[in-house]
């Protein structure tokens, strides 16, 4: 495929980068006029013979679909890292370029991947940490949610941006480690809801998107038009929330994390953690999560469940951090 080619299409910025590519996106990405500093492109060749596919990759996920095939493998080769995703597509990495090839018809899955382990990964071998987790800025300054599954990480963003906060990310978070501080980079703008909690914040969600056929999660476009605002440029990082929603709780509970206890937590918060220690990247994440900890307050949160409570919850987060 020419260089030509593989910029025609859209121009924005995602993760705090200006990407120019024809993969075909959906989620609603800001404009940039900026050198382009990744191409996501489609190609109409696989990326792995069958031979190839013959060989132990080098990550298998243990995790498997409804018909027990496993989610995603990791494959090294002359052309780069294969990320393989079977029956949502197959993505080739390279330092300015991420590939695509895509099954026919279209998997609404394959931009999920795009989004979720392909990028994760790819910023990791650039050296930023990545967490599951969801953030929000507060006066000029990050704050991150992470949660268990159902921990309510993307209700908090959620409640923070109905208080006046701006969303940063959804899902993934990508800090980056600079000389004085650390900062979060904005990755777009969209956030993904059950459809109780849309409806909590927007009234309805009978019209939005669903996030895949098979989900009942909605895709909510934050900003210009949608849902609150969202933050364009990154934010310094002020605070990283362990959030704990607890049935029957009746007060907000915040407490300081000692950074050993710290460390632990954000290794199992991080994303795709399996995939980077298969990859041999653990070790330069454990040294960079080592340093986060050290500069960055860790802070457990303990709240009540409940979406009337959100205001409340909001507020309280909201003077902590001022």
């Amino acid at each position: 495929m020419s260089t030509t080619s593989r910029h025609q299409g859209w121009r924005s910025s995602l993760f705090g980068l200006t990407v120019a590519g024809n993969f075909p996106l959906t989620a609603p990405l800001p404009q940039s006029s900026d050198p382009i500093e990744l191409v996501i492109s489609l190609s109409e060749e696989p990326f792995l013979s069958l031979e190839e596919l013959e060989f132990p990759p080098v990550y298998v996920s243990p995790l498997r679909d409804k018909d027990g095939v496993r989610l995603a493998c990791l494959y090294e080769t002359p052309g780069g890292a294969v990320l393989h995703f079977p029956g949502a597509g197959d993505f080739r990495l390279g330092s300015g370029f991420i590939e695509s090839y895509l099954p026919e018809p279209a998997s609404d899955l394959a931009e999920l991947r795009l989004l979720g382990s392909v990028f994760s990964y790819w910023l990791e071998l650039r050296g930023l940490v990545t967490l599951h987790a969801s953030a929000v800025s507060v006066d000029g300054c990050a704050v991150v949610f992470a949660s268990r599954h159902g921990g309510g990480k993307s209700g908090l963003a959620a409640g923070l941006v109905a208080a006046g906060a701006s969303l940063l990310a959804d899902d993934l978070v990508a800090v980056e480690e600079f000389e004085n501080c650390w900062k979060l980079r904005p990755s777009y703008p969209l956030m993904r809801m059950w459809p109780d909690e849309a409806e909590h914040f927007l009234g309805s969600y009978a019209e939005l998107p669903r996030v895949q056929k098979d989900s009942e999660k909605r895709s909510v476009a934050v900003g210009e038009g949608g849902f609150g605002r969202f933050q364009k440029t990154a934010s310094p990082l002020a605070c990283i929330y362990l959030a704990a929603r607890v049935e029957g709780a009746d007060t907000v509970e915040i407490h300081p994390v000692s950074r050993g206890e710290a460390l632990i937590e954000l290794i199992r918060h991080s994303f795709s953690p399996r995939l980077v220690e298969a990859a041999g990247l653990q070790p330069a994440r454990l040294d960079r999560l080592a340093r986060l900890v050290r500069s960055v307050p860790v802070r457990r949160l303990v709240y009540p469940s409940g979406f009337e409570r959100l205001e409340e919850i909001a507020g309280q987060i909201l003077r902590a951090s001022r």
